[in-house]
């Protein structure tokens, strides 16, 4: 059930983390940002993992839907019984992909690559679709030179600790995998309680936040506060439970309260290839730090659980990583 203490009724709306660790096979040559190519390798990589031949490249052609674990994940459908959000084209994926620090564009065979996976909602329950996906596209490759690699070590991060129980080992499921650690509503609340009013944000990937039709080129956390109400609210219709009946406008008009300082921001200008649209898309983004002073306990409940959902566009593909941090706890 959703947890409902001093105002804020979470979602029910499960979180698993994951972290994924590959073996290059080969000597590779690597983007700086991996988010996107992790990305769309594996939305192919997926397809052929979950669907017959004939449906690869022709999803929309798919007469077993309510079926298609390829369909539920990369072009979920609307609820024919739900109107909110019935004219949302951006339906969000109930997947992160969680960019790699890693910046080194040179691997050689043998070296190790570790990223995060995180599954939301009823994305969990397709565990062991995403696991096969990344070990099939360890044989179609990553990069420009199609670079294999081995699926070596998969991880279930315990809530709000970067340690956990493995799962995945050298291509065998592991009986720990019956004992996931999900992040529910219980565990964010607590978390929350447990951060200081004044916080600390870290844009540690790219922040695209849209209003008005244009991607904010400057830091907004009023804005940050809707796409994070907007987002949690559509995971939660189309991966969760069911609408998230919260008054969003009462948690624009909290941030509103909050001491904004030490703005420590740019722009990072990134690109992507689009192999189905074939042309580059922007992909651009704010990272950098700031300091929040006067963070309620509501707002802290909406940003610890933006930080594990991520906030704005392009999350599959790494971007609107925040991570928060009580100040005087970096």
């Amino acid at each position: 059930m959703p947890e409902d203490i001093a105002g804020l009724a979470l979602p029910d709306l499960p979180v698993l983390r994951l972290r994924l660790t590959i073996r290059m096979l080969i000597d590779a040559r690597l983007p700086a940002y991996k988010g996107a190519m992790l990305r769309g390798g594996f939305g192919y990589a997926f397809q052929r993992a979950s669907c017959l031949q004939a449906c690869w490249g022709r999803s929309h052609e798919c007469t077993i839907t309510p079926y298609c674990p390829y369909r539920w994940v990369f072009e979920t459908p609307h609820p024919p019984d739900v109107a909110h959000l019935h004219d949302l084209r951006d339906v969000p994926r109930p997947f992160v992909i969680v960019a790699p620090d890693d910046t080194r564009t040179r691997y050689a065979a043998g070296d190790a690559l570790e990223f995060g996976l995180t599954l939301i909602g009823q994305g969990t329950e397709y565990l062991p679709y995403f696991l096969f996906s990344f070990e099939r596209l360890g044989v179609m490759g990553l990069g420009r030179d199609h670079a294999p690699f081995r699926l070596e070590r998969v991880e279930a991060l315990r809530p709000w600790q970067p340690t956990g129980t493995v799962i995945y080992q050298d291509g065998q499921a592991l009986q720990g995998a019956k004992l996931l650690p999900f992040v529910d509503a219980a565990a964010l609340s607590a978390y929350a309680q447990s951060l200081p009013a004044d916080l600390r944000l870290i844009l540690q990937t790219p922040l695209r936040i849209r209003e008005g039709g244009e991607v904010l080129r400057t830091f907004d956390f009023l804005a940050l506060t809707r796409a994070a109400c907007w987002r949690i609210d559509a995971l939660t219709t189309f991966h969760g439970s069911g609408r998230w009946n919260v008054d969003h406008q009462r948690l624009v008009d909290a941030a509103r309260a909050v001491a904004v300082e030490d703005v420590h921001t740019r722009w990072a200008d990134l690109q992507r290839i689009s192999t189905r649209q074939q042309q580059t898309m922007p992909q651009g983004g704010i990272v950098g730090t700031v300091t929040l002073h006067g963070v309620g306990i509501d707002l802290r409940r909406l940003l610890a659980l933006g930080s594990l959902v991520h906030i704005g566009k392009s999350c599959t593909f790494g971007h609107g990583n925040v991570w928060i941090a009580g100040i005087g706890r970096l």
